[in-house]
C-alpha cells in the first residue's frame, strides 16, 4: 500500500519541483474573467477502472483534510489519543506521525490561538482518552489547551508536549514512547524539509522506530542526546545532502556507526526511494492505497497514521498538472489497486494516478526536453501524457486521437471535446491548432490551456458548460512535432521553424506556406529550400499539412462542413489576423462584403477581450499558401491566426522563447476571446445582424481541389 501527498505550491513536470526550504516555518534553528459557479451536470464515468478504485479525503484547507483523514481512520470515534499540531507551523509535529501510528491515534490541526469549530467537533466525536498539544505556547497558545479541556470529558488527559524547538519536541516524543534500547532502528530527517520527514513517517511506523529531527547543517544537542539514550543498531537519514549535510550524517555516525542515507534528487524522488526501500507496493498482500494531496505538505502529516495502518508509503503529487516522474514510476512499479487522495488534486492528476496504475497510461518514449531554465514547458511526451490523462478523467467529454503522422513518423495528436463525445451529433464545430512553426512553443501551452478550460470547468462554469453541450471543439496540439523535437535537441533552442522534410539537401518546409490556396502566388513564400519560409516543392508536399487537410475534409458530412470557425495559434505579436494573407486588398474578388464584415467584427470583438490588435493578416506581411486563406476559401470557415505574446521585443530570443513564468497569465488572457469564438460558431454572421439570412439552414459546400482555377 502507498500514501501520496503533495505540496501546495504549483509544481510542473520533471524539473518543476521547488524546494520547501524557506517555505517551511523553521523552528530548530531559528486577467481571467470571473468564473460563474453553479450546480451543473457532472461528466459521467470519470476515472472508470476495473482494477483501481479511488477515494478522496479532502477539504478546503489542511484543517479540514486532517478532519477527513481522522474520520476515515475512526469512522465510529474512539481514538485513544489525538496529537494536536499547529496548522501553519507544524514543525513540532513532524515526528508525531509514527508515534500516533504506534499508539493507534490521529493527528489534527489547530490554529495557534483558538480551536476551530470543526476541529472541536471532531475531537468531541473521537472522545480520546488523551490529547497531546505539540509545541511551546508561542506555537500553540494555552487558550487552545483550555478550549480542548472544556469540550472533552473531565477524565480526558490534555497536556502539552514540547521541547525548546521542533528538534527538541521530536526528542521528547521519542523519550515519551521508547525505553532505552527499545528501538533498534531510528529515522532522522531535517526539520527544514517537511516532505522528507513525512515520507519517513510510515517507514518508521512499520519498523517500530522513532523519528528524530536535525537541521541541514547541525545535529542538535537534544537529538544527539536522544540517540545516545536509545542506543539503536541503525539509523536511516532520509533526505539529500542538501537537506541533511554530510557533516550532520557523519556526526550521527560517531554515535551510531551503522548510519546510511535514503534519498532522491528531490522531494518526490526521496519519497519514492523510501517507499521502494521500506514499503514496496508490489510486496503487499492487500489492496495498495496511495494517498495523494495538494493542499500542501501539511496534508501528509495527518496521513501518516492512515498510511501506517495500511503499511503504505507516502508519495507526493502536485495539484494540477503532471505527476512527478518518481511518483509516476512508483505507481507503475507498485500497481496499487486502491488510491486514497488526501487533499485536493485535479481530475487529471487523479486520472494519472489511476492510469499509470492500471496500465492505461504508459511512460512515453524519450523525447527532447526543454532547457533546464524552461523545463516547466510541456515537451511532446508530457503533452501526450496530459491529453491522454484528460481523456481518462473526462471520458464522456474528451476523445484523443491522431490525425496522422509527421514526416519522421510522430503522431499529430488531437482531441475532440463535447458532451456525449462518442456521438457525432452534427453540432457546430470549432477547430484550434498549434505549432505549425516549431519554435512557437507558447501555442502548445495555449492549446493545453483550452483543453483544461473546457473540461475542468465544465461542472462549475455556466458558460463553459453550455458551450461544451452545444458545440464540438477540435484541438490539434502540435502540427509540427518533428521540428519541435529538433528545436529542443541537445537541451538548447535552435530557432527552428520548419518541419524536417529534406529537399535538395536542405531540411524543412514551412508547413504554413504549403496549403492549397494561392500556393506560391504572391511573393509570400520562398522556392529556395534553404529559406525559413520555403513553401515546399509542390502544394501539399508536407504530410503535416495533408493530415490537417484530410481531417478538415472529414468534417464535411452530407455535403455540409461542420467546422464553422478556426484559430491557429502562433507567436508572436499579440495580433488577431484574418484572411486574406496573400493580398493586401481588403476586399478582393474572392471574398464577399458580408464575410469581410463578419471577419472584422469577430476579430475586433476578440481583440477587445484580450488586448490584442485586430488586422488583416497581410498587414503584418504577405504570405501565400497559408492555412487560414485555404480554410476560408475552400470551406468558408471563419479562420483566424492568433499571434500570441509577446509584442515585438527587439530580441529574437525574447520574441520566440518567452519564459514559462508568463504562460499562466498569457494563456488565461485569451480565455474569453477563444470561448467567444466557440460561441459565435453557431452562426458567425450574427455579429453583423444577418443570422436569419445565412443561418436558417446549414450551408452546403462542395469540396474542390482547393487551388485557384
Amino acid at each position: 500500500m502507498a500514501i501520496m501527498v503533495g505540496p501546495r505550491f504549483r509544481f510542473g513536470a520533471r524539473a518543476r519541483f521547488l524546494t520547501a526550504l524557506g517555505l517551511f516555518a523553521l523552528i530548530c534553528t531559528g486577467v481571467e474573467p470571473p468564473v460563474v459557479r453553479a450546480n451543473l451536470a457532472q461528466p459521467a464515468g470519470a476515472l472508470g477502472s476495473a482494477t483501481v478504485s479511488t477515494e478522496s479525503l479532502g477539504g478546503e484547507d489542511q484543517y479540514a483534510v486532517a478532519v477527513a483523514i481522522s474520520g476515515r481512520l475512526f469512522p465510529n470515534g474512539g481514538a485513544p489519543v489525538v496529537y494536536l499540531a499547529a496548522g501553519e507551523n507544524y514543525a513540532d509535529a513532524l515526528a508525531a506521525g509514527p508515534i500516533a501510528a504506534r499508539e493507534g491515534g490521529a493527528i489534527l490541526y489547530t490554529s495557534a490561538s483558538t480551536l476551530t469549530a470543526a476541529v472541536g467537533q471532531e475531537l468531541i466525536r473521537l472522545a480520546p482518552a488523551r490529547v497531546e498539544i505539540l509545541g511551546v505556547t508561542s506555537v500553540i497558545d494555552d487558550n487552545v489547551l483550555d478550549q480542548v479541556t472544556a469540550i472533552l470529558a473531565p477524565t480526558t488527559v490534555v497536556e502539552r508536549l514540547a521541547g525548546s524547538d521542533a528538534c527538541g519536541t521530536a526528542a521528547a516524543l521519542s523519550a515519551r514512547s521508547f525505553e532505552p534500547g527499545a528501538a533498534s532502528t531510528v529515522f532522522v530527517a531535517s526539520a527544514q524539509s517537511p516532505s522528507d520527514a513525512i515520507a519517513a513517517g510510515p517507514a518508521a511506523a512499520r519498523l517500530g522506530s522513532p523519528l528524530l529531527l536535525v537541521t541541514a547543517a547541525s545535529l542538535p544537542a537534544t537529538t544527539a542526546a536522544e540517540l545516545l539514550r536509545l542506543e539503536p543498531d541503525r539509523v536511516f537519514v532520509v533526505g539529500s545532502p542538501i537537506a541533511v549535510s554530510d557533516e550532520v550524517l557523519n556526526a550521527i555516525k560517531l554515535i551510531v556507526p551503522q548510519t546510511e542515507r535514503v534519498y532522491g534528487a528531490d522531494a518526490y524522488a526521496t519519497a519514492a526511494a523510501v517507499a521502494a526501500r521500506f514499503l514496496p507496493l508490489a510486496a503487499t498482500d492487500v489492496a495498495a492505497e496511495v494517498v495523494a494531496g495538494a493542499t500542501g505538505y501539511a496534508d501528509g502529516l495527518p496521513a501518516v497514521p492512515l498510511a501506517a495502518a495500511r503499511q503504505a508509503p507516502i508519495l507526493f503529487a502536485q495539484p494540477d498538472d503532471l505527476l512527478p516522474t518518481p511518483t509516476r514510476d512508483a505507481m507503475i512499479a507498485g500497481r496499487p489497486t486502491r488510491i486514497v487522495i488526501a487533499g485536493s488534486v485535479s481530475e487529471v492528476v487523479r486520472a494519472q494516478l489511476v492510469g499509470f496504475s492500471d496500465g492505461r497510461l504508459t511512460v512515453p518514449a524519450p523525447t527532447p526536453a526543454y532547457p533546464t531554465y524552461d523545463s516547466a514547458y510541456h515537451d511532446y511526451g508530457e503533452m501526450v501524457t496530459l491529453i491522454k490523462a484528460t481523456e481518462i478523467a473526462y471520458p464522456t467529454l474528451v476523445h484523443v486521437f491522431s490525425i496522422g503522422k509527421s514526416f519522421e513518423g510522430r503522431d499529430i495528436w488531437a482531441a475532440k471535446i463535447s458532451s456525449n463525445v462518442s456521438v457525432d451529433s452534427g453540432k457546430p464545430e470549432v477547430l484550434f491548432d498549434a505549432l505549425h512553426h516549431a519554435d512557437e512553443h507558447l501555442g502548445v501551452e495555449q492549446a493545453l490551456y483550452m483543453l483544461a478550460t473546457l473540461t475542468a470547468n465544465y461542472s462549475t462554469d455556466v458558460y463553459v458548460h453550455r458551450l461544451v453541450n452545444e458545440r464540438v471543439v477540435w484541438i490539434v496540439f502540435a502540427l509540427n512535432p518533428d521540428g519541435w523535437a529538433y528545436d529542443l535537441s541537445g537541451g538548447s533552442y535552435h530557432f527552428w521553424r520548419k518541419n524536417r522534410q529534406e529537399t535538395g539537401g536542405y531540411y524543412g518546409t514551412d508547413i504554413n506556406r504549403n496549403y492549397g490556396y494561392r500556393w506560391g502566388c504572391c511573393g509570400g513564400s520562398s522556392s529556395n529550400p534553404s529559406a525559413y519560409n520555403f513553401r515546399g516543392p509542390s502544394v501539399w508536399s508536407t504530410p503535416e499539412a495533408r493530415a490537417l487537410r484530410d481531417f478538415v475534409a472529414s468534417r464535411v458530412v452530407n455535403g455540409v462542413q461542420l467546422i464553422k470557425a478556426h484559430v491557429t495559434l502562433h507567436t508572436n505579436g499579440e495580433l488577431i489576423l484574418y484572411p486574406y494573407c496573400y493580398t493586401k486588398s481588403a476586399l478582393p474578388t474572392d471574398m464577399n462584403f458580408d464575410d469581410y464584415s463578419t471577419f472584422v467584427k469577430l476579430a475586433q470583438t476578440m481583440a477587445h477581450m484580450n488586448g490584442y490588435k485586430a488586422e488583416q493578416s497581410s498587414h503584418m506581411y504577405v504570405t501565400d499558401g497559408d492555412e487560414i486563406d485555404w480554410l476560408y476559401h475552400q470551406y468558408r470557415i471563419f479562420s483566424f491566426t492568433f499571434e500570441l505574446y509577446p509584442k515585438e521585443l527587439g530580441s529574437l530570443t525574447a520574441d520566440d522563447y518567452p519564459p514559462y513564468s508568463v504562460v499562466a497569465t498569457q494563456t488565461a488572457r485569451n480565455r474569453g476571446a477563444l470561448l467567444y469564438l466557440i460561441d459565435m460558431a453557431a452562426c458567425p454572421y450574427q455579429v453583423i445582424g444577418k443570422a436569419a439570412q445565412y443561418c436558417s439552414g446549414a450551408p452546403v459546400v462542395t469540396p474542390s481541389s482547393g487551388l485557384m482555377p
